[in-house]
């Protein structure tokens, strides 16, 4: 019985490992988790101290895949599940974004907490620091915190 619990752990995370490595439909991922899930039922149920058992797997291979992940971010082959290049053209060449502090804007989406807002010709996504806030409203940015810029109701409004 013992193998069998071994086998079971081993294929699914085989079976893990190249889901990882093979782009596609999951196959491998949903057959590696339903392995690993039997491995450690039987462990639990046929072991006294299975829950500490399975509890040392789940560490182990937490801290397996951290190590792992950690390696292969200082070797070539990290650039082939990551990709970059692509991030790289997603980010908007901005500026500072703390030189828009004190800007006047109009919403032009309802603001529940979050929505667009155009400064000067230029859209942004915005955070409201009041709450809810009509669209075609005027606000002011009050601050650049945690990559996101909140805004309030100008009086008035």
């Amino acid at each position: 019985m013992e193998i069998l619990i071994i086998l079971l752990l081993i294929v699914g995370l085989a079976s893990l490992i190249i889901e990882l490595l093979m782009p596609g439909f999951g196959v491998f991922g949903i057959t590696g988790v339903i392995l690993m899930i039997l491995s450690w039922g039987i462990t639990i149920f046929k072991y006294t101290f299975g829950i500490g058992i399975v509890l040392i797997e789940l560490v182990v291979i937490t801290l397996g895949l951290y190590l792992l992940i950690k390696r292969l971010k200082h070797m070539q082959i990290y650039g082939k599940f990551i990709l970059s290049d692509v991030v790289e053209k997603d980010k908007k060449d901005i500026g500072n974004m703390e030189e828009f502090i004190g800007r006047e804007g109009i919403c032009k989406t309802d603001l529940r907490p979050f929505g667009n807002a155009e400064f000067n010709g230029v859209v942004f996504e915005v955070l409201s620091d009041d709450g809810y806030i009509k669209k075609n409203s005027l606000i002011k940015i009050i601050k650049f915190e945690d990559n996101k810029l909140y805004v309030r109701l100008v009086n008035g409004n």
